[in-house]
């Protein structure tokens, strides 16, 4: 069922970009939708949940590519230290991070989700002079859907950057404990030479993807799934992973077939469709492939292959 949905947001958000205002529809107002009978309001957000993604999409999907095309302002990682990882504000000047001031996995992660919320917020704000539109009609339609999220997604459901920002986090702070996880495979495994690394880690995104398939609510149990001791010491263990290899093509690391489960293998409808950085707005990468790639670029160039480097 993932397939399906994922195509019908693909197909919503050309039409949104081709179309502009004009391929919408009039939205009922909350109070309208409050009075309606419980099954004909789930039929309304259904149909409409399909628009929420696809505009979520089109803001996610420029402000990945704002921070790339960003990335030479902020030598020698593209890294820009906003600040948002330790008091939740964003800088709105950042200075860069310095080489080699990034010496862990943990503060890796930290430096790209700073980064990432400081393009997030660039380009809301862009958009309010280039296609205001996309922002009013998002939050619209983020007030219908807030009072139906469960308790994992009345926060993120609370403005329309808190539910991007959802999104993206997932393509950035938990993409760097994958590629760490997968980073100590390869280093358990010894039959891949380091040269081989980087395009082996940049072949398996699959395991990311997965995750950014599940509804809100099911996400943050299926992370602790893959985490050490079951969540308990807080990053992803290397033992949920698995290089696979095969004579029909390269070799890639995915989840291990005892963690499968972890990950929400059932088929299922979704409150929210997953992620919508998940979904590419043009020809190129989705955002979450982007950011994937920037990961992995910048676990490189910090060194941190190099080794097994302790998470914190």
């Amino acid at each position: 069922m993932e397939a399906p949905a994922a195509r019908s947001v693909a197909t919503r958000v050309r039409e949104l970009r081709d179309g502009g205002e004009e391929a919408l529809a009039p939205l009922p107002r909350p109070e309208q939708l409050a009075r309606k009978a419980l099954p004909r309001r789930r039929q309304i957000l259904d149909e409409l949940r399909v628009d929420l993604y696809a505009l979520s999409a089109l803001v996610a999907d420029a402000a990945v590519a704002r921070a790339r095309a960003r990335r030479p302002d902020y030598p020698p990682y593209g890294l820009a230290r906003s600040g948002y990882s330790a008091s939740r504000l964003v800088v709105a000047e950042p200075e860069p991070f310095a080489e080699g001031s990034i010496r862990s996995w943990d503060a890796l992660g930290k430096a790209f989700v700073d980064t990432t919320i400081f393009h997030l917020r660039a380009e809301w704000y862009a958009q309010r002079h280039s296609a205001a539109w996309v922002l009013e009609r998002l939050e619209a339609l983020l007030s219908l859907f807030r009072e139906a999220a469960g308790p994992a997604g009345e926060a993120r459901m609370r403005d329309g950057i808190s539910f991007l920002y959802g999104g993206l986090h997932f393509g950035t702070g938990v993409s760097v404990q994958l590629v760490e996880a997968m980073a100590r495979v390869l280093e358990a495994d010894g039959a891949v030479p380091p040269a081989e690394r980087v395009a082996l880690l940049q072949r398996s995104l699959r395991p990311a993807l997965r995750l950014a398939a599940l509804n809100v609510d099911e996400v943050v149990g299926a992370f602790q799934g893959l985490q050490a001791g079951g969540g308990r010491a807080g990053w992803m263990a290397p033992e949920r992973f698995v290089l696979v290899t095969s004579d029909e093509g390269p070799p890639r690391i995915d989840l291990h077939d005892e963690a499968l489960g972890a990950v929400g293998a059932k088929a299922t409808t979704y409150t929210t469709l997953g992620c919508p950085a998940r979904i590419a707005s043009g020809a190129g990468l989705s955002p979450i492939a982007g950011l994937w790639t920037w990961c992995v670029e910048l676990a490189e160039a910090t060194g941190l292959l190099d080794g097994t480097t302790p998470a914190a």
